[in-house]
């Protein structure tokens, strides 16, 4: 079971979330290799988040669940 991180897309305007998975070996990093820092986490709650823009998932991390949950399905 993998855990996700929400924080706030600089890359959207307004603000939406962009959703990283925390390593299993060294929760301070991404799998996409990106440092999370306590400070950007945003823990939404659906009520007052941004509603106008989606969230979006970073493709990186996606990319390395999807490479291992092949290699323990061999």
């Amino acid at each position: 079971m993998y855990e996700m991180w929400a924080e706030s897309d600089p890359a959207e305007e307004p603000s939406g979330l962009v959703w990283h998975v925390v390593s299993k070996d060294d929760a301070s990093t991404a799998l996409c290799g990106q440092l999370l820092e306590l400070s950007r986490r945003v823990v939404p709650n659906g009520l007052d988040g941004p509603t106008a823009v989606p969230d979006r998932y970073c493709d990186p991390c996606l990319v390395t669940v999807r490479e291992s949950m092949a290699a323990a399905a061999r």
